[in-house]
């Protein structure tokens, strides 16, 4: 028996093979294209004339005089095979079949692209001519900085990049899209070998350069994946006629929401604008295993994507473009009725027609691999396009909604408990209680987090779409937005009907996008239950502690209290002890008279203790500390008041003296003072002279003689002061009143009299 070949042997004849199918096909559609007899029926009548297809000329789709009947189609003559079915440009080679088996050619776009080819020297002077924006220089750091190239470029474009960058791993799918609406893949032309930047390269740096082409492109579909810097640079090379690329490298860069920008742009001072229609994706994604996200994406370090611990998932941005260009001239001039139309010079716009030339570009910046690779292919027919725009979207918003799941599951997963929390106790205890480290804590606050970055996304998509593809765009008739000028031409109606059919893909997407928005807030609802009973559990545990180590403090308060005591005990007898320590003290009789010391001073301290230890004992010394210092204040209060009698002598002989001498004269001033220091006398007397008789005045009276106190303190000096808080303190007494004021306020109140006195 031979030797089976083994897997590389296999792969490279699977690619042989698909190779020879392609050229294979392509030589069909050439043929098929050219003009050819009919053959006759199987039923087999010999000498009927063969007719042969007459090539007619394409119908404008303003053209709207002449109507043809609903079965004009059935009426053309055209190739049928063996079986008698017809043939048709859209029929598969392998199956026979196809979408639309019985569309005209008509239906479709005929006019071919532009044609244009570029090598590497175009490629070289174009990255160091153009003036890139902020976003290009971030874009192609690595590939061009102020104008000058920072690697030589190879032709082929081959380079090796180093083993820790591992964002390189690109993919695409170009292809053009012929006259039949059929795309077919440029694969084929790339050679065997070749690096994936030169195959991209290849692809696509020229469009319908053989001039003898009897299937010329009226159409290109170019989707790249996680694109280089170089393959960037060239995109923005032989895009940028078509496409704003510097728009569109912002759109990559700048961290933003999915946004639909095919509205109103049709008033552009940019002809490119005008003719293009941009989607942006914008969201999160899981990074996937060997992959690394692009520098200028979010995400995690690079060690901890190399490394990654298994309660870590490895998130990062992940963005999209999809745009769309209409080529050829405007097919209708609009009017601008904005406010800001005249102020920005933008008062008409124009409008493309949907069956002109036209480029899909896709740029996907995903690095999980988790895009499908199999959204367009030969058994596909677009008429124009705009289809092939809404279909490269369809397969963007299928891979956001799979994004979304998965990423979904994922924290589902690390942060939902599992079912085995019914069984096992140590999972629940472990769920409950906080550990040191916080670890649910944090985890429930990064996953309601992210799941709430997650809603935003969804929303933002539902609400880009559902904004934009309105009834009015699927039934064509929107203003700006893919117009159909001739609602009754056999064209636009099919269209329509092509249109209706992608409405319900769109709108089973919307639908499961809706529901696992809905899925993900109640996730976000499940979490905040958890960590709410997290923080229950953990506070009835820390309440728990608290109150284990109150009863320990009680315990040391005990213990405590217990060796204040001892120290109690011996400090009297510490001091009875350094007394007679002295080395003066007499020897004779030494111990009785140490005896009676010890039992006169530790005796009375060790009752006044015992006391002051029960409640009822500090109150009781606490009204004797207070007698105390009113005996003490009142005996003050006495000694201020001789001293005052004192001063008023002085003063009434000074005033006799003032008086005999009528030589000087007498200032009001002084006289206010005498008259109220009289005053402030009078009231003093008597107040002492209705004290000492034992008389009680009534309220009002003694408040106008504390007035009049008051008054000769204004008018004369700080003495009055003292002397009026001395009546005070006497009225009060006499009339039963007591003053709330605690022991430390007249200590310091009868110092500060004694002072004003002093002075």
């Amino acid at each position: 028996m031979g030797t089976r070949p083994n897997v590389e042997e296999l792969f490279r004849r699977l690619e042989e093979q698909q190779q020879a199918y392609l050229r294979t096909l392509r030589q069909v559609h050439e043929a098929l294209a050219q003009p050819t007899p009919s053959i006759n029926s199987a039923s087999g009548t010999a000498g009927a004339p063969s007719t042969t297809s007459a090539k007619k000329r394409r119908r404008s789709t303003q053209d709207t005089k002449v109507e043809r009947p609903a079965d004009w189609i059935a009426k053309v003559d055209r190739p049928r095979d063996a079986d008698g079915r017809p043939v048709t440009l859209g029929s598969s080679v392998i199956t026979g079949e196809s979408e639309e088996s019985d569309v005209e050619e008509e239906f479709y776009v005929q006019k071919p692209l532009p044609s244009y080819t570029f090598d590497h020297e175009h490629l070289k002077t174009h990255l160091k001519t153009h003036k890139f924006n902020k976003y290009g220089q971030e874009l192609l750091e690595t590939v061009v900085h102020d104008g000058r190239l920072i690697n030589p470029i190879h032709p082929k474009l081959i380079r090796e990049y180093p083993v820790d960058e591992l964002w390189h791993d690109s993919h695409y799918s170009v292809f053009d899209v012929g006259k039949d609406g059929a795309p077919l893949s440029r694969s084929e032309i790339v050679e065997k070998g070749s690096k994936i930047d030169a195959a991209i390269w290849t692809c696509i740096q020229n469009l319908n350069s053989d001039p003898d082409s009897q299937q010329p492109a009226v159409g290109r579909i170019t989707i790249i994946r996680e694109p280089s810097p170089i393959i960037l640079g060239a995109l923005h090379l032989t895009m940028n006629q078509d496409f704003d690329m510097d728009e569109l490298f912002r759109l990559l860069v700048a961290e933003d929401t999915t946004h639909a920008y095919a509205l109103n742009r049709n008033f552009s001072h940019d002809k490119r604008i005008q003719r293009s229609f941009v989607f942006k994706f914008d969201y999160f994604t899981i990074v996937g295993e060997g992959v690394q996200p692009m520098p200028w994406q979010q995400s995690d370090t690079a060690e901890k994507l190399q490394n990654r611990p298994h309660d870590h998932i490895a998130i990062s941005r992940c963005c999209s473009v999809v745009a769309l260009s209409l080529s050829g001239e405007p097919v209708k001039r609009l009017r601008n009725n904005t406010r800001k139309a005249r102020k920005e010079h933008t008062d008409h716009g124009n409008v493309y027609d949907p069956w002109a030339p036209w480029h899909v570009l896709n740029i996907q910046c995903y690095p999980d691999h988790l895009h499908g690779l199999e959204v367009h292919d030969s058994t596909k027919h677009y008429v124009n396009g705009p289809e092939a725009f809404m279909n490269t979207l369809l397969a963007e918003f299928q891979d956001a909604e799979n994004r979304f799941s998965d990423l979904y599951k994922k924290i589902s997963k690390l942060v939902i408990p599992p079912s085995d929390l019914m069984f096992d106790g140590e999972l629940r205890d472990k769920l409950l209680f906080e550990d040191q480290y916080f670890t649910y804590s944090r985890r429930y606050f990064w996953g309601y987090q992210t799941l709430g970055v997650m809603r935003d996304g969804i929303k933002a998509i539902i609400d880009s779409y559902q904004k934009t593809f309105r009834e009015e765009v699927w039934q064509g008739e929107h203003r700006t937005l893919w117009p159909m000028l001739d609602k009754k031409s056999s064209r636009n109606v099919h269209w329509k009907e092509r249109m209706l059919k992608l409405k319900e893909k769109f709108e089973k997407i919307i639908k499961e996008l809706d529901h696992l928005y809905e899925e993900i807030d109640e996730g976000r609802k499940e979490i905040r239950t958890l960590r709410d009973q997290l923080f229950s559990g953990t506070s009835v545990l820390e309440s728990r502690k608290s109150v284990e180590l109150s009863e320990v403090t009680i315990l040391q308060g005990h213990n405590i209290k217990l060796l204040t005591l001892v120290s109690i005990f011996f400090l009297p007898l510490t001091f009875v002890t350094s007394v007679f320590g002295m080395t003066d003290m007499p020897p004779e009789h030494f111990f009785k008279w140490f005896g009676i010391t010890m039992a006169t001073v530790c005796i009375p301290f060790f009752l006044l203790i015992g006391s002051l230890n029960t409640t009822s004992g500090m109150e009781f010394w606490t009204g004797k500390w207070h007698l105390f210092l009113d005996f003490v204040l009142s005996w003050r209060s006495r000694h201020n008041d001789d001293a005052s009698l004192k001063t008023e002598e002085t003063l009434s002989s000074r005033r006799r003296s003032l008086s005999a001498d009528p030589s000087r004269g007498r200032n009001p001033s002084d006289f206010q003072g005498r008259h109220g220091s009289s005053a402030s006398m009078t009231t003093l007397r008597t107040g002492r002279l209705n004290s000492s008789a034992g008389f009680s005045q009534p309220q009002r009276e003694s408040g106008i003689e504390l007035t009049l106190v008051s008054e000769g303190e204004s008018a004369n000096s700080s003495r009055a002061k003292t002397t009026t808080q001395t009546v005070e303190n006497m009225v009060s007494a006499e009339n039963g009143t007591v003053n709330k004021i605690s022991w430390f306020d007249k200590l310091t109140g009868g110092r500060k009299k004694s002072a004003d006195h002093n002075v």
